[in-house]
């Protein structure tokens, strides 16, 4: 295995990124170039997380190395691949999905004490890609196309293009709605829970918010209704408790990130926007409400009550450019639906039965805040491990 940094004056693209030689399971694609202005202030690295598997314990070993030296993993790019063949389900693989956040922290901010080098390395770009084409793959598997009937009529009959899609993406939104696992958080959450739950939100935007790529309005309200509860005592650092959430948090924070990055995803990342934001402000209204609930009065944000205005009649103004898009920006709004619910429905089913939605890890531990929380858990009465149940309906897990 060859692990070295990019030569001196080597050859880049407009941008500065280094050419990279992609393996052949990878498909090819061109990165996402839509840079904001620069950075008003340094973004702080991301703590190095805790492995949760071979594959990112030899990733951690490779990134904390000394770039230029003989290399620590042996064939890291065919353990690699080994793991993802051998991976029963990509989106809740612990292992492989913290991978892939390390590899989005190098180019978001970077990734503790890493040499920031590493991220342009040929095979560790490639490596990522396997894991993001293998990513990719299992989300147009697991989530169905919802129905384009009324989209594709106006496409054909050369009506009002624009209406018909925004029109059918917020379907999707009401369909998701109508679920609301989240108003479990509204109605009957504990404090503690709750904290779970700001926790867990924390993170979401972790590599949206640094990476320059992604637009601004993507850091939604949550990480900031984090910082205004000081009462909660819960720690505001960046990445802090990356390693006691849940994979689903890990999956959703890598496919808005894989999204975001690739030119040809495009039309995905536009329809999760449309979703994602109209969920997250839909989760907000249920966290007031929890802690109205709970004696916390906190007033909505306005960002939180904006956050879904217009991402619609944005993602069908690209159909209208790009016809060929429509099925994308469409599935990336259904991807949107199903990464929040997956999220939201393994805190309601492991709460429902007094068990926490986090990690049991050492990170727990040492803090204050989650380790008294956990001390206070009733004792459990059956102690079988827990499982989310999978019910495909629509192709989304409920």
């Amino acid at each position: 295995m060859t692990l070295a940094p990019p030569a001196p004056g080597a050859d880049a693209d407009p941008d500065g990124a280094p050419e990279s030689r992609a393996p052949r399971t990878a498909t090819q694609t061109t990165p996402r170039r839509t840079r904001s202005a620069a950075r008003t202030a340094p973004v702080e690295p991301l703590p190095i997380p805790t492995p949760r598997g071979p594959v990112s314990a030899a990733l951690i070993a490779v990134l904390t190395g000394r770039v230029g030296a003989p290399p620590i993993v042996s064939s890291f790019d065919a353990q690699v691949e080994r793991a993802i063949i051998a991976s029963p389900d990509i989106l809740t693989d612990d292992d492989l999905q913290l991978a892939l956040l390390c590899f989005g922290a190098l180019d978001a901010g970077g990734l503790g004490r890493v040499d920031a080098r590493w991220a342009a390395d040929p095979l560790l770009l490639a490596v990522r890609e396997n894991l993001e084409v293998a990513l990719e793959e299992s989300l147009r598997q697991e989530v169905h196309l919802p129905s384009a009937r009324l989209a594709r009529g106006a496409l054909a009959t050369g009506d009002d293009v624009a209406d018909a899609v925004a029109a059918t993406l917020d379907g999707i939104i009401d369909d998701a709605d109508a679920a609301r696992p989240y108003c479990y958080l509204a109605q009957h959450a504990t404090a503690a829970q709750l904290r779970e739950h700001l926790v867990a939100r924390s993170i979401r935007s972790v590599l949206v918010d640094a990476d320059q790529r992604v637009v601004a309005d993507d850091a939604t309200a949550a990480a900031g209704l984090l910082a205004r509860l000081g009462d909660q005592r819960l720690q505001t650092q960046r990445g802090c408790y990356v390693d006691v959430v849940d994979v689903r948090v890990l999956t959703a924070v890598n496919t808005t990130a894989m999204l975001a990055r690739h030119d040809r995803l495009r039309g995905l990342f536009y329809g999760l926007r449309t979703t994602t934001g109209s969920v997250e402000t839909s989760i907000e209204t249920a966290v007031v409400a929890a802690l109205g609930r709970l004696g916390k009065p906190l007033l909505q944000s306005d960002a939180a009550r904006g956050a879904g205005a217009g991402r619609a009649r944005i993602a069908a103004g690209l159909v209208e450019a790009e016809p060929a898009l429509l099925d994308d920006v469409l599935l990336g709004a259904a991807i949107g639906v199903a990464v929040e619910r997956w999220i939201t429905e393994h805190e309601v089913v492991r709460w429902k039965v007094g068990r926490s939605a986090l990690r049991d890890c050492d990170a727990i531990g040492r803090d204050e805040v989650l380790r008294a929380d956990r001390a206070a858990e009733a004792p459990l009465v059956d102690d079988r491990p827990i499982t989310l149940p999978v019910e495909r309906t629509g192709g989304i897990r409920r």
